[in-house]
């Protein structure tokens, strides 16, 4: 049994369906995270912020009322992104101009999703921090990650987070952005997230679970296509977190996609 990888463990373990009220109550909660995106970031921003955080107090008192401790730890996870997209809105990208913005923003993300491991006694492996399998695998997603911002770039475009594109600015913001981008939201979604979805949903739903989740966050864009673009990045990025056993990989595509889409794209197109 030892020799079993942690995937294919949570894979054999999931008994769920999609129909039943335990897996629907979780697509609920994502639904409404989507629609309270597009009021906050598209119809009336300070309502957005109430309904996050009503929300997150629903979310909260579900983690202190159900019995099944997978589904309080999914709980106390998924109160996370309410929760982090609150203090994303009371940061002024004005006062924190560049990178900076990014910084502040995601570090109360990457401090929650280290609580959590602390507080759930989950090992480095279960979040996906590993040594991956099938380099392969890994090295694709890496070489196509630039590809991937760059595209991104014909759906939205952000303004440039340096002045000019020279090694002596790019290098510091770059590694900020893999830490910060990269590294946290990897940890709390491919990691954290998707570890408890597919325990308690199936393999595939779980992946789709989270994939969903996180390009509803992306909303803030104001592109569908956008979001049906992270979306499918998502799914893949998802799928390849299992397939390798590990986080590492995406988190390095994810940073390095937005050092392209964020450092790069801006000054070239």
């Amino acid at each position: 049994m030892d020799n079993i990888p942690n995937y294919a463990l949570r894979r054999a373990r999931t008994k769920h369906t999609f129909w039943t009220w335990s897996v629907f109550e979780l697509w609920l909660y994502v639904i409404v995270l989507g629609l309270t995106e597009i009021v906050s970031d598209i119809l009336a921003p300070l309502v957005g912020i109430w309904l996050h955080a009503l929300l997150a107090a629903i979310v909260i008192y579900r983690a202190t009322t159900v019995q099944d401790s997978a589904r309080q730890r999914f709980f106390w996870t998924f109160s996370i992104l309410p929760l982090v997209r609150i203090v994303s809105f009371a940061i002024s990208a004005k006062a924190l101009p560049g990178v900076w913005y990014y910084v502040l923003a995601e570090t109360p993300l990457l401090g929650a999703t280290l609580a959590a491991r602390q507080v759930f006694h989950l090992s480095w492996h279960d979040l996906g921090v590993a040594w991956p399998r099938k380099w392969g695998i890994v090295l694709l997603t890496i070489v196509t990650a630039p590809f991937l911002g760059l595209l991104e770039s014909y759906l939205i475009h952000p303004a440039a987070l340096i002045s000019r594109l020279t090694w002596g600015q790019a290098i510091v913001p770059s590694l900020l952005l893999v830490i910060f981008t990269g590294l946290s939201e990897e940890l709390l979604f491919r990691g954290l997230l998707q570890h408890y979805s597919i325990k308690l949903m199936s393999y595939w739903l779980g992946i789709l679970y989270v994939a969903l989740a996180w390009s509803l966050l992306h909303i803030g864009w104001h592109s569908g296509g956008d979001v049906f673009f992270v979306f499918m990045v998502g799914l893949v990025w998802g799928w390849i977190r299992e397939k390798t056993g590990s986080i590492i990989p995406t988190m390095l595509a994810h940073g390095l996609a937005n050092v392209v889409l964020f450092l790069v794209v801006p000054f070239v197109k």
